[in-house]
């Protein structure tokens, strides 16, 4: 069975224990890890991401029986243990992760700025004990200096980017080093996609940051946020 027939098989399986005779999918060259779907009475067609093009079936009826749950109402918290296992092991970052990174639009590629080095302040929260060094971590500046997102990151993939407005002579690096936390924090956390993004237990983390009011204040002086 090929991956495409495994797909169909798949949903098509979990969709007729939710009342489905009509099911299809097919894989979509999304940037980000999702999922759509359209669906009317007894029929649904999905849109899969193809980072799953090679799960094990196990993994595919897992993630199926998890979207049918979801449609259903009867929402999971997360999916299956053995999807988790399987998006979160080190062969799917070493796999996966390259691919983002040449789907992400607006990248320099490189943690290396013209005047901040963003390897430097994950090396200093790391010493700090902010943070737990991750080897597949990539961390990237923005080609262009994004004022609405000044920092965003892909939890699944492990791929940080920092907004190059801060990669300035005239901002000084506890603020850049206090939003590449922000984003670590999120990594910390986990890959939940059905999680709080910022509940409290995140904003107690970000609290420990030592200089955080001066960070937010700066912040607002430039008229940006998180």
């Amino acid at each position: 069975m090929d991956t495409v027939e495994l797909l169909n098989e798949s949903f098509r399986t979990i969709g007729m224990n939710y009342g489905y005779d009509s099911v299809t999918a097919e894989y979509c060259e999304f940037k980000e890890f999702k999922i759509k779907w359209r669906r009317s009475c007894g029929w649904a067609e999905f849109d899969v991401s193809d980072y799953m093009m090679d799960a094990p079936p196990e993994v595919m009826r897992g993630m199926a029986d998890t979207i049918f749950s979801k449609i259903a109402r009867k929402v999971r918290k997360n999916y299956p243990k053995e999807m988790l296992d399987w998006l979160t092991a080190d062969e799917f970052i070493e796999k996966k992760q390259p691919l983002y990174m040449s789907r992400a639009r607006n990248l320099t590629r490189t943690a290396v700025g013209e005047h901040v080095d963003l390897n430097e302040a994950y090396r200093r929260l790391v010493d700090m004990g902010l943070t737990n060094f991750d080897k597949n971590l990539r961390i990237t500046w923005t080609r262009q200096p994004n004022t609405h997102r000044v920092g965003y990151c892909s939890v699944l993939m492990k791929v940080v980017i920092i907004s190059s407005v801060f990669d300035s002579p005239s901002i000084p690096t506890l603020l850049s080093d206090y939003v590449l936390y922000h984003e670590l924090i999120h990594l910390s956390k986990g890959f939940d996609p059905f999680g709080q993004r910022h509940g409290i237990d995140f904003h107690s983390l970000e609290r420990m940051y030592p200089k955080r009011e001066e960070a937010e204040e700066w912040l607002k002086r430039l008229h940006l946020r998180l």
